[in-house]
């Protein structure tokens, strides 16, 4: 294997280890920023989900607070239907008291026609007592109606007042509440969200710092393997003079060209020592020596 195949081939290791190194780079910022992304959809999902949550439970306390003011409006109507049937009630109880009175005027007044002119302003007056008092008792009827069927009237307003007032409370508190858990919500997806993108920049260092690691680990090698194929080459140019020394002086007519191949040796004496090749290669300190 000839210097330049061997240089070619220490360049093709170099190319491959910083193509390496460049890929596990590029494939550490892709996978930070996917779970970048991942985190950052996670934590989309979970405000809108608090959201969805938040506008359902406003839909159903309005729609209680809409069934509850129904409710009392149809409590009022029954009210008022109650109370104008008590008047009804009490206009028949006056009109049968009228007419019983008159009936009973009537009756006393045909007496008092028989038995004599003389009892005949006692009678009228019995019969105008007679119907002041069905008339006061039918007027009394219709007060004490009014003012039950007003009583009533107040009371169904208050109680539906009160039933919205509570109705606006709780909605009101069930408002705060939701939001409260909206705000913990979002609070602890931007947390997540920070944890997670903090775990990828770990991540992506270390991967970093590991493939920095392999790279420069890769140029040591390229280094030494380049002072090795130095070594090997000058090794085996001094062994290729040795031997063609020595079969110069073993040929006939050695004497003659003992001159000119006798430098050889000398100059590698000179640069080594020995004729045998050099045993000691340099060996980057990553790898394990034996």
């Amino acid at each position: 294997m000839g210097p330049g195949e061997t240089s070619e081939r220490v360049r093709a290791i170099v190319e491959a280890a910083e193509r390496t190194a460049r890929e596990l780079r590029e494939r550490a910022e892709q996978r930070a920023a996917e779970r970048i992304a991942e985190a950052d959809r996670a934590a989309a999902n979970r405000v809108e989900a608090a959201e969805r949550e938040a506008r359902e439970i406003i839909a159903d306390a309005s729609a209680e607070a809409e069934r509850a003011r129904n409710e009392a409006l149809a409590s009022v109507s029954a009210i008022h239907a109650e109370a104008e049937s008590a008047m009804a009630h009490a206009r028949e109880r006056a009109d049968a008291t009228a007419a019983t009175a008159a009936e009973q005027a009537r009756q006393t007044l045909a007496d008092a026609q028989q038995r004599a002119e003389q009892t005949a302003s006692a009678a009228d007056e019995r019969a105008a007592q007679t119907l002041t008092s069905a008339e006061a008792e039918a007027e009394t009827t219709l007060s004490s109606a009014q003012e039950q069927a007003a009583s009533m009237l107040s009371e169904a307003r208050e109680q539906a007042e009160r039933d919205r007032t509570n109705a606006e409370r709780d909605l009101a508190a069930h408002r705060t509440e939701i939001e409260e858990k909206v705000n913990e919500m979002r609070a602890k997806a931007r947390a997540d969200a920070r944890e997670i993108v903090s775990e990828a920049h770990v991540r992506a260092r270390e991967v970093m710092r590991d493939g920095e690691e392999i790279s420069r680990n890769l140029r040591d090698l390229s280094a030494s393997l380049r002072s090795n194929a130095d070594r090997l080459l000058r090794d085996v140019r001094l062994t290729h003079g040795s031997m063609m020394a020595r079969l110069d002086q073993a040929a006939p007519g050695a004497g003659s060209r003992k001159g000119s191949h006798s430098e050889l040796p000398v100059s590698r004496r000179q640069a080594g020592g020995s004729d045998e090749p050099d045993g000691g290669l340099d060996v980057p300190e990553f790898v394990p020596r034996p």
